[in-house]
């Protein structure tokens, strides 16, 4: 084994795959004599050194644009779905169609140049990386606070989905703070895994949940019709805010917000030049699916539909559609989480002990940093859930702050960067298509600050209001599946 230490080896990509930092290239491995020893699996690779020792390796470059779409569909079609209802109510139909259709075409665009940033710039490990690249040290910084944060709160979001949905199933069986805890620990042992590829199996089961939960849900509200014929085309001002319709469109900008997984996904892929076929399939289906839904469940719920969606159904048949939901709930939940923690994970072992091989190992250390990492994250986003247990609110939080960024404003921001080159005139200016695609990034960089803005402060004001109406406050054992 002491030669396994010392025999000099390099690295280089399996087939066109891209590494997932900077530092390391992950796939085949080759020793010091040139000759290739050893062919990359799905579930690893065997390294034999000249000294015949065996050293066992992670190998993370395995999905194909199909898996890697699965799992997109999985992080994305997930709670954003469940808060799109309401978000029509706040606006009215005719709004809120158009609203979640532009939306979707530019949450395509957005994320088809984050794809031609990681191929121009292969290397970039995270959107924040790609920002450090765009913009230098304080880009990475900003875009680095933000994406940890976001990702956080996101778990927390699928924590307190996860309350909500037993809350209903059990009929309030436990405190929710309680029900938290339990989803907090179901979800950190499903994430142990350190790769996409078995999350790829299980994003299959999450796609069909989300979409039988829903079906279910959509029926049963079609039959029972709580509040059918109290819909508008557009809502009058009497019956919603200014507030309420900045969190709204905030929700609507979160329910396409995969983006921040893309360069993991991407890294992932065997052939990374495949991702736009996936992109596409994602956000066809998202877009399709989040229309049908929307629309069905505000006409029959009416203008008090809940969210989540699924509480206007009756009780029954809320019971099922949750029951449906929890994979999703869990499987969306942990992909966020993994690209957290392999966040946290490369700050560790590349950034401050200077050990990248130490990520592809299978040994101690690399396995029980994880789970360490792993745990930390689970357990601050925990606690982010049981501060704000509310579903709308803390969906229109996360979208506000953090989604607008990551789904439009941050991706506009690295085309920017990408085609700058000396002279504003030089970088822009040269084809009245670099100009016309100039003006729609700082167009969405512009619009991504208003909603930031408007959405962050719709949401607090809904937070406070409902700790005080509805007794929904931090670390509070109250119901939080009534709407």
């Amino acid at each position: 084994m002491n030669q396994a230490k010392t025999a000099e080896k390099t690295i280089r990509p399996a087939s066109n795959s891209v590494s997932t930092n900077a530092t390391v290239e992950l796939g085949m491995v080759m020793t010091k004599g040139g000759t290739e020893v050893a062919v990359a699996d799905e579930s690893g690779v065997t390294v034999v050194d000249n000294g015949g020792s065996v050293v066992d390796k992670i190998v993370y470059n395995t999905l194909g644009w199909v898996k890697a779409a699965m799992i997109m569909i999985a992080e994305t079609i997930s709670l954003g779905i469940l808060g799109l209802p309401s978000a029509i109510a706040a606006m009215g139909l005719v709004p809120g169609i158009i609203l979640i259709v532009a939306l979707g075409l530019m949450a395509t665009y957005t994320g088809f140049v984050v794809w031609q940033f990681k191929m121009k710039h292969p290397s970039m490990c995270s959107l924040a990386h790609g920002m450090e690249l765009a913009f230098g040290r304080p880009g990475r910084w900003v875009a680095e606070v933000v994406q940890d944060l976001m990702l956080l709160f996101v778990m927390a979001a699928h924590i307190v989905i996860f309350s909500t949905a037993f809350n209903s199933l059990t009929d309030h069986a436990t405190c929710t703070t309680v029900f938290m805890a339990i989803g907090t620990f179901v979800s950190f042992l499903v994430s142990l895994p350190r790769t996409m590829k078995g999350n790829a199996v299980f994003s299959i089961f999450s796609c069909a949940s989300i979409a039988t939960a829903t079906l279910v849900a959509m029926i049963g509200i079609c039959i029972s019709k709580p509040g059918y014929g109290q819909t508008h085309a557009i809502t009058p001002s009497s019956l919603t805010s200014f507030s309420s319709a900045g969190m709204s469109v905030s929700s609507i900008i979160l329910a396409y917000n995969g983006h921040i997984a893309y360069p993991t996904i991407i890294s992932e892929m065997k052939n990374p030049c495949d991702f736009p076929k996936a992109l596409v399939l994602l956000e066809s289906v998202a877009i399709s699916f989040y229309v049908v839904v929307a629309v069905v469940i505000y006409t029959f719920a009416g203008q008090d539909v809940a969210a989540p969606a699924l509480g206007s159904a009756s009780p029954i048949v809320r019971k099922i559609a949750y029951g449906f939901a929890v994979p999703t709930i869990i499987v969306a939940g942990v992909i966020v989480a993994l690209v957290a923690a392999k966040q946290f994970y490369k700050y560790t072992w590349v950034n401050w002990k200077k050990q990248p091989e130490v990520m592809e190992e299978k040994s101690a250390r690399a396995r029980w940093s994880w789970v360490g990492i792993l745990a930390v994250v689970w357990v601050l986003a925990w606690i982010i859930a049981c501060v704000i247990p509310i579903f709308r609110p803390l969906l229109g939080l996360i979208g506000a702050m953090f989604g607008t960024w990551f789904a439009l404003g941050f991706p506009s921001m690295l085309w920017l960067g990408m085609n700058w080159t000396g002279s504003v005139n030089k970088s822009y200016g040269q084809t009245w298509k670099k100009v016309m695609l100039t003006w729609l990034n700082v167009i969405i960089v512009l619009v991504c600050a208003a909603i930031c803005v408007l959405g962050t402060y719709g949401s607090i004001t809904l937070i406070v209001a409902a700790a005080s109406i509805d007794g929904r406050k931090p670390f509070s054992c109250a119901r939080n599946d009534m709407g």
